[in-house]
């Protein structure tokens, strides 16, 4: 109440008053009693409301000081009161406020007395104002801006990072893109927060990246992928397979024809999603086998067979890889046969028909196909569904 009294007071007698309070209240920040300096915060923010932007400019000089030095109190409530002081300075003289208070509060970090403090100022202003903080930090302050990142230990403001983060991937700069995917890579790697529910929007945006012209955002993306894939377990990779799926079909057109940059990096490949892909293909509902298999035909599609050969996907991909890797693919013959004549029994048609094409094309590079046929005709004889001995007559 008394801070939106002294905010219709600046604002009926003018800005001519500000000489007599800016100094009171420069001395109440002072003062030995917390709630006192949180007063303070929530004074200014009432006179920043009440005032124009060319007098906040005026006393700047007395208003940024009393604000930086509030996001470093040690008391956590007068932080959080100085965080929506900033907020209002931000609405009021815009950039510079960023200009005026940030720089300082990262240099804080590196002092062990005000390190804590300066942090958590850092957080509760990126809680108010993240969608300017972020963009701001991210080019500047690479290191600190991931020690501030990290320090997230709420679901709002891992949200919150997500969301602005991948926003700054899709920006025209590349300084900025690679910043953002740099620290998403450190968040992922190192968070322990459940990230679960924004695991779908991260694998599209990702995957996306992929694509990117520049090498180290490539990398960072493949390497972010990995960290968020190689977590999931068996539940969580089928229910990502849809989205893999449709993801991998946005990418496409994109890519013009071409090789996806992202799957052809070298001693990487594809096996950032594989272990998802090949979760779906061999225990997946009828209906996850069918998405998984189109889906690894996608990106064998987007991949060179330079990247695919030292790749374990070999061993479960469909027909189109057989066509595209061709004799390259000879010392895998055991494990393709092996699967593809199981999957002549699975009980997906469309999953039959993709064995049966892909093991047409496996005789091709065979050397002994005689054991292949009397395993088939055997199969023919013992099969009991009449599509499964169908499907084993057309291979």
């Amino acid at each position: 109440i008394a801070a939106r009294t002294l905010g219709d007071l600046v604002r009926k007698l003018g800005e001519k008053i500000l000489p007599e309070i800016i100094p009171i209240l420069e001395d109440g920040l002072r003062s030995d009693k917390s709630d006192e300096r949180q007063g303070v915060c929530i004074g200014l923010s009432e006179i920043m409301k009440s005032t124009s932007k060319d007098a906040v400019l005026v006393f700047s000089e007395s208003l940024v000081p009393t604000v930086r030095k509030a996001l470093c109190d040690p008391l956590e409530e007068v932080r959080e009161a100085a965080a929506k002081t900033f907020e209002q300075l931000h609405a009021t003289i815009g950039h510079q406020a960023l200009d005026d208070i940030l720089p300082t509060l990262l240099k804080q970090l590196d002092d062990k007395e005000t390190a804590e403090f300066a942090l958590d100022g850092l957080k509760q202003v990126m809680a108010v104002k993240s969608r300017s903080v972020l963009p701001y930090l991210v080019p500047k302050e690479l290191c600190s801006c991931q020690t501030v990142i990290l320090s997230v230990e709420d679901e709002a403001g891992q949200r919150i990072i997500i969301e602005d983060l991948l926003e700054a991937t899709r920006g025209a700069d590349p300084g900025l893109r690679q910043a953002a995917i740099t620290i998403l890579n450190a968040y992922f790697a190192r968070t322990r927060l459940d990230y679960s529910a924004h695991i779908r929007t991260l694998l599209s945006g990702l995957i996306r990246l992929l694509n990117d012209s520049n090498p180290e955002v490539l990398s960072q993306s493949w390497d972010t992928i990995n960290s968020i894939t190689k977590k999931l377990d068996a539940s969580s990779q089928l229910a990502l397979i849809d989205d893999l799926h449709r993801d991998i079909k946005a990418v496409a057109p994109d890519v013009k024809g071409q090789h996806l940059p992202g799957f052809c990096l070298p001693k990487k490949g594809v096996t950032c999603i594989l272990s998802v892909l090949r979760e779906g293909v061999l225990t997946g509902s009828p209906e996850q086998k069918e998405e998984a298999a189109k889906a690894l035909g996608g990106v064998i599609r987007l991949t060179s067979p330079e990247a695919l050969r030292p790749s374990y996907v070999l061993y479960v991909i469909p027909a189109v890889s057989l066509h595209q890797v061709g004799i390259g693919l000879k010392p895998f013959l055991p494990q393709l046969q092996t699967t593809f004549l199981k999957a002549l029994q699975d009980s997906s048609r469309a999953v039959r028909l993709r064995a049966a094409e892909a093991l047409g094309q496996l005789v091709s590079i065979h050397a002994k196909v005689d054991p292949l046929f009397t395993e088939q005709l055997s199969a023919i004889r013992n099969a009991e569904d009449s599509g499964v001995r169908w499907v084993y007559i057309l291979t």
